[in-house]
């Protein structure tokens, strides 16, 4: 059982690895697109075609690729001020209850996403600015972004079931 786990590990691990380097590389994209569009307007006052349909598309990519690696490192924001006063249980069963909703919202935004990355494809959708590109591939890898954050939620969320029922959870409150 431990090696199927390790084995789902790593490659959840590696999909998030790609999800936040990818990301990465459309930050520094939309912010070449972004300089180079504001230096070719106010130098030749010809701004760039398509740069704000492209970093729009960018900026979409980033916010479900971004929810993927948050979803993985857990480093979303949190307010624990009533369940940090709670015993180190009752801590992770709130955490397990958010996790279980989470998982639950973004199992429902992952089917949504789904459908609508497909008709996007079957109709090969592009966009209606001045450059037109696929947008069907932007829906695809927003999909994708949100599916590895489903995953990811319900691997913490089965982190957190397993934590707040073993035996003796230490009751100290956790800082």
């Amino acid at each position: 059982m431990r090696v199927i786990y390790d084995f789902f590990e790593s490659i959840l691990k590696g999909l998030s690895r790609l999800a936040i380097t990818t990301a990465a590389l459309i930050t520094l994209a939309i912010a070449v697109i972004g300089t180079l569009d504001i230096i070719t307007t106010n130098v030749i006052s010809s701004p760039i075609s398509g740069a704000f349909e492209l970093s729009e598309s960018g900026l979409i990519i980033l916010l479900f690729f971004g929810l993927a690696v948050t979803s993985r490192s857990g480093s979303h924001i949190k307010v624990d001020i009533l369940t940090s006063r709670l015993p180190v249980r009752g801590q992770k069963i709130c955490d397990a209850i958010g996790y279980l909703f989470t998982s639950v919202l973004f199992a429902f935004w992952t089917q949504q996403m789904y459908f609508l990355a497909l008709k996007s494809f079957k109709i090969r959708e592009t966009a209606n600015g001045l450059l037109q590109f696929p947008i069907y591939i932007v829906k695809m890898a927003a999909f994708l972004g949100i599916m590895i954050a489903t995953v990811e939620t319900l691997r913490r969320l089965s982190i957190s079931i397993t934590e707040a029922i073993k035996k003796n959870p230490c009751q100290e409150r956790s800082k």
